[in-house]
């Protein structure tokens, strides 16, 4: 493969991912999924030269040092995964050059606050890409984990406010479609204790008839029990919580079954899962989610089915865009604002509050969280990820993190 007297040119591709810590570096082929680790220092030094700027990701190596160990065995492991490969300098004169991916995204909050002359709220709306509005909190369910399952997932709550009963205005609710209906919008999820008993449900579809599809009525289940309108344009997500009351279960199912539904099953534990699981199958669902919810008694269940390992993080394929996003937003909440009946409004509901609707504009909240950080681009670059070779292969922070007060759901760094 080598010869001795020659010169190569070794090089590594630019669809390659390459993480190097102080003593261990990680090579991911963000096309495959292969993957690399290595604690050699003649290789880490290696893999340092190609990553200098200067050298655009293409060294000039001498033959006698590739075919000797430690770099032999690399080169061979290296090439056939798809990270790279070498060319003999005689039959390819020049250096082949290769675009190494830079992470830029475009007009990132750093530049904007350089940029003196510049209004950093410029086109800033164009960075909010979904609101959740929670037009009441009043509810005759009594789930056990209502105060916890709109902290992790997406849910219906009546407990936001203590106990104090409120409705979102008719024209405080007009003044946040106003703000949002020329910006960059793909989803408004509305949503309360029990949205339905909300004073305005029944001109909704008058009230939002040119949002269609973007509009998400989220609603539980067993509040479905009356017969109501349900308007054909809108997308309907059901929550689903345990144990499950078959009459208000077999009324909802039967009361939406021609319209756009998605069920959202929330579990604390397997026996919810199994619950969910037969559920599913029975009612032939095709549309559904499972999202397990954290209650302070079921640490165990976490940690043996929701805490990653290694096998997991390589199990699904990370695309370059994906990581460099990671690096740089929270890809769970970036783009979403919540705003509560009071009209307070929070990037993440387990953060401090941003401000209020009533006195705030949408595009100085929004201005506010690019700067403040108070969940957008929270990222993996605390201890004990920042340290960890797979810091950006891992999905961002996610509420469970939050709520659960623990860094890093994994194994890996205990």
């Amino acid at each position: 493969m080598v010869v001795t007297k020659k010169k190569y040119w070794l090089y590594i591709l630019p669809h390659i991912y390459c993480c190097i810590k102080e003593m261990q570096a990680l090579l991911y082929n963000t096309q495959t999924g292969e993957n690399m680790e290595t604690c050699i220092p003649e290789i880490l030094e290696l893999l340092h030269s190609l990553h200098e700027k200067k050298n655009l990701g293409c060294i000039l190596c001498e033959g006698k040092m590739l075919e000797v160990e430690p770099y032999h065995l690399f080169l061979i492991e290296f090439c056939k995964k798809g990270m790279g490969n070498i060319s003999n300098v005689e039959q390819m004169p020049e250096n082949p050059i290769q675009l190494m991916p830079v992470l830029n995204l475009q007009r990132d909050v750093e530049r904007m606050q350089k940029e003196e002359e510049r209004f950093i709220g410029e086109d800033v709306l164009r960075y909010l890409f979904e609101v959740n509005i929670y037009l009441n909190n009043n509810c005759m369910q009594d789930c056990p984990f209502c105060s916890d399952y709109f902290r992790q997932s997406l849910c219906c709550t009546k407990n936001k406010t203590g106990g104090q009963q409120e409705e979102m205005t008719l024209s405080m609710f007009q003044n946040i479609l106003s703000q949002i209906r020329y910006g960059n919008i793909g989803k408004i999820n509305l949503l309360g204790g029990n949205l339905l008993k909300y004073s305005y449900y029944r001109d909704f579809e008058n009230l939002l008839s040119e949002y269609g599809e973007q509009i998400h009525i989220w609603v539980h289940y067993a509040n479905y029990m009356n017969t109501i309108s349900i308007a054909s344009n809108f997308q309907y997500d059901i929550s689903i919580t345990f144990p499950v009351n078959e009459t208000a279960w077999n009324h909802c199912v039967t009361l939406l079954k021609d319209k756009q539904v998605k069920y959202h099953f929330l579990i604390t534990g397997m026996d919810d899962y199994e619950a969910a699981d037969k559920l599913i199958a029975s009612y032939k669902l095709t549309k559904y989610s499972i999202h397990p919810v954290y209650t302070k008694q079921n640490q165990v269940f976490f940690e043996e089915n929701i805490y990653t390992n290694r096998e997991e993080i390589f199990q699904s394929k990370s695309s370059f865009r994906q990581i460099f996003a990671r690096q740089k937003l929270n890809t769970w909440f970036f783009g979403s604002l919540t705003i509560f009946p009071d009209g307070s409004i929070y990037a993440n509901v387990n953060n401090p509050v941003l401000g209020n609707i009533e006195n705030d504009k949408l595009i100085n909240i929004v201005e506010k969280e690019m700067i403040e950080n108070t969940a957008w681009r929270k990222i993996r670059d605390k201890e004990p990820c920042d340290s960890c070779l797979y810091q950006y292969l891992c999905p961002s922070p996610s509420n469970y993190e939050l709520v659960i007060k623990k860094p890093n759901l994994c194994t890996l760094n205990k």
